[in-house]
């Protein structure tokens, strides 16, 4: 792997748990990529996402498009790059043009741009932002399209579900969850179907709702089961059924689950074990606690 492969990968895994550090190692990446203008795209995609969504910074990204523009030598770079420049102007909530973008990049825009809302708590804000991509989506009616408002909604709810509770940002992150899982289902495989499910059973256990979370775990495993799933996956299944036994007060057969995550992280791919040891840990810390 090259230089710039590595810190997209390390941004990819470290953007949420440190997206200033990841913002600044990226912003001062640009100008090596006058050696690597292939990974243009890719580093325009993760510089988005990182300063839109995560940061909510448009001014950062603005900086960075016009640092970026002189590598942007192809389709796909200058389509990622008048991408990001589309979510900067609507964090900004102004009316820009979407140029000769695809309807799915305008749909990953829009989300994008929701997100940096809901990052700063304007929840009405990225609500319009999402039901303006989701009308993108529908309008254009084509797989890619289809398949980017499946992610749109998927990345609000996943971000409100780390983010502060109230009962607007749980009204939002449930009903992205549950229209992420009803695009997947059209547009996606079985894997984007159980993970919606995964998703939507820990946005459930975390408002509290013990019926909703078991249902979804159930769900979860069920399809994991049917289609062979591999450890990681039937893993992470587990997780949310144990977390869901515990919310209803079964204490037993929670630490069933955590056993058996215990049994299937050892079947796990050395290398990807690491992804194990957060879940592992929340679900035993919280049958630990009164």
């Amino acid at each position: 792997m090259s230089e710039i492969d590595d810190l997209i990968e390390q941004g990819w895994n470290e953007h949420t748990a440190d997206p200033a550090g990841v913002a600044s190692r990226l912003e001062a990446a640009i100008g090596r990529l006058a050696g690597a203008t292939d990974k243009a795209a890719e580093l325009i995609r993760l510089i988005e996402h990182v300063l839109i969504a995560h940061r909510a910074d448009a001014a950062a990204m603005a900086r960075c498009s016009d640092a970026l523009a002189p590598f942007a030598r192809d389709a796909a770079s200058q389509a990622a790059l008048d991408r990001a420049r589309l979510a900067a102007a609507l964090l900004r909530d102004e009316t820009a043009a979407a140029s000769d973008l695809k309807r799915a990049a305008v749909v990953g825009a829009h989300g994008t741009a929701a997100c940096g809302r809901a990052s700063r708590g304007e929840l009405d804000a990225a609500r319009r932002l999402m039901e303006a991509a989701a009308a993108h989506a529908e309008s254009a009616d084509d797989k890619d399209s289809a398949r980017a408002i499946a992610a749109a909604w998927n990345n609000i709810a996943s971000q409100l579900l780390d983010g502060a509770r109230s009962p607007a940002a749980d009204a939002l992150m449930m009903d992205a969850a549950r229209r992420s899982r009803a695009a997947w289902v059209r547009a996606g495989t079985w894997t984007n179907e159980e993970r919606a499910d995964y998703l939507l059973s820990r946005c459930a256990a975390t408002t509290g709702d013990a019926q909703q979370a078991l249902a979804h775990a159930r769900s979860c495993l069920a399809i994991c089961e049917a289609n062979d799933a591999d450890a990681l996956e039937r893993f992470f299944a587990h997780e949310v059924l144990g977390q869901a036994w515990r919310l209803h007060g079964d204490a037993d057969a929670a630490r069933r689950e955590l056993d058996t995550l215990r049994a299937l992280r050892e079947q796990v791919e050395p290398d990807s074990r690491s992804w194990c040891d957060e879940p592992l840990a929340r679900l035993a810390n919280s049958l630990s606690s009164p």
